[in-house]
C-alpha cells in the first residue's frame, strides 16, 4: 500500500517545524470538520487524512520513524537489477521535474456512468425514459466556477507554485499532490459560500432519454456536457448511459429478427390448427400447417426489430412438438397406447413403417444365416 505524503495532505514544507504543523493542520480541519460539512464524504476524508498526519508529525519520535521510511522511493526495488525506467525513477525523485510541471488551471470535469435498464419491446420499438441519481453537478449559486458572485479571481496557489504538486524528501525526494489546494494549483480567493470553493455540489439530477427503435443490448448514448462541471472554467465531463436489455420470456434476439421458441401438442402438429405466438406488439394467433415436424421454423413477416431505413425484421417461430410426461394410470395413456396400435394398422407413420420393415428383413437374413 502507498505510503500517504503528511507533509503535502497538510500542505507543508519538509523542514516545517511544529508551530507550521500546528497552523496548517488547524485550517485544513478547520476546512472539512464534519460537523461543518455532515453530507460530505470527500471533507470527511480530507479531514481524516490531516488528522492522521498531524498525529504523526506533531510527535518527534512518530515523525523521525516516518521520515525514515521515505528515504528511497516506493517503486524502487533494490533486489532487482537496475534499468532505464528505474534510473529514470531514481532521477526524478533525487533532482524532481527539471523541466517544470506546471499544471494547466483549467480542469475537465469527469463523465458520469449510468446504467438504464429497459425491456426487450422498449429497445426494440423505442421508448423514451427518465432517469434519476444523485451525482456532483454545477453549483447554482456560482455557476460551477467556485468563486462567490463579483468576488475576486483565483490565484495561484503559493504553496506548489501552481504546479499542483509539492517535493518532499531529503535526498530521494518526490513529488505529491498539494494538499493546500487539493492538486488543482489555484486557490479561491474570495469562495463560494455554498459549495466552498469547488464549484461542485451533489445533488439530484434528472434528464430524459430516448432510444430510438432497434436499440441494442450494450449501446451508450452520450449527453455532452452532462457530466461532472469542469474547474476554473474547464469543460464539463459527459454523461454516459449504457442501455441494458433485461432478458425476455419468449423472445431473444438475433439481429433483425427476433426468435421465439413454440411447444406444440402431437395432436396439433398432427392436424394442423392455430397456435397462440407472442411477439413484441403482443399475443396473435399463427397457422400451423398439418403434419409439421418438431423442430420446423416458420417466419411473421414484419414482426421483427425495425431498421434505420423503415423496414423491419421478421420473427422466427421454431416448433417444439412436447411429448406427455407423468402417464402413469392416466386416461391419457390408454389413449396413446390406443392411437399407436390405431397409426400402425392405417400405416399413418411411413417413416416408422420403413424402420419396422428393415427390422424385420434383418432379422430374417439373420435367421437364413
Amino acid at each position: 500500500m502507498a505510503r500517504p505524503d503528511y507533509y503535502a495532505i497538510l500542505g507543508v514544507a519538509r523542514d516545517a517545524d511544529e508551530a507550521e504543523i500546528k497552523r496548517a493542520y488547524r485550517r485544513v480541519a478547520l476546512e472539512s470538520h464534519p460537523d461543518r460539512f455532515p453530507d460530505d464524504e470527500d471533507a470527511h476524508e480530507r479531514f481524516r487524512q490531516a488528522s492522521e498526519a498531524y498525529e504523526t508529525l506533531s510527535d518527534p519520535l512518530k515523525r523521525a520513524r516516518y521520515d525514515s521510511s521515505r528515504l528511497l522511493p516506493e517503486t524502487l526495488d533494490l533486489a532487482r537489477a537496475p534499468t532505464i525506467s528505474t534510473a529514470r525513477d531514481v532521477f526524478a525523485n533525487l533532482f524532481g521535474d527539471v523541466f517544470g510541471n506546471r499544471r494547466e488551471k483549467r480542469r475537465k470535469g469527469r463523465d458520469i456512468r449510468y446504467t438504464l435498464t429497459v425491456e426487450l419491446a422498449d429497445a426494440v420499438l423505442g421508448s423514451s425514459h427518465t432517469i434519476s441519481f444523485e451525482g456532483r453537478g454545477a453549483c447554482e449559486q456560482c455557476a460551477g466556477s467556485g468563486a462567490e458572485p463579483g468576488g475576486r479571481e483565483p490565484i495561484e496557489c503559493p504553496n506548489c507554485g501552481g504546479s499542483g504538486e509539492v517535493k518532499t524528501g531529503g535526498l530521494f525526494s518526490r513529488r505529491s499532490k498539494c494538499g493546500r489546494c487539493d492538486g488543482l494549483g489555484m486557490i479561491q480567493q474570495d469562495p463560494c459560500t455554498v459549495c466552498r470553493g469547488r464549484g461542485v455540489l451533489k445533488r439530484q439530477r434528472s434528464f430524459d432519454v430516448r432510444l430510438p427503435p432497434g436499440t441494442e443490448n450494450g449501446t451508450e448514448k452520450v449527453l455532452r456536457g452532462q457530466g461532472e462541471p469542469g474547474r476554473y472554467g474547464g469543460d464539463p465531463g459527459h454523461l454516459r448511459i449504457t442501455v441494458n436489455v433485461r432478458p425476455h420470456d419468449w423472445l431473444r434476439r438475433e439481429g433483425q429478427n427476433l426468435v421465439v421458441r413454440i411447444p406444440i401438442s402431437l395432436t396439433r402438429a398432427a392436424l394442423g390448427g392455430k397456435v397462440p405466438v407472442p411477439t413484441i406488439d403482443g399475443w396473435v394467433d399463427m397457422d400451423v400447417p398439418v403434419g409439421v415436424t418438431s423442430g420446423a421454423k416458420l417466419r411473421l413477416k414484419g414482426k421483427g426489430v425495425p431498421d434505420t431505413r423503415g423496414g423491419r425484421g421478421d420473427q422466427l417461430v421454431e416448433l417444439q412438438i412436447e411429448t406427455p410426461k407423468n402417464l402413469d394410470n392416466t386416461r391419457t395413456r390408454e389413449l396413446l397406447l390406443e392411437l399407436e396400435r390405431t397409426m400402425d394398422r392405417e400405416a399413418v407413420l411411413p417413416g416408422h413403417r420403413k424402420l419396422l420393415n428393415a427390422l424385420a428383413e434383418h432379422q430374417g437374413r439373420a435367421d437364413k444365416n
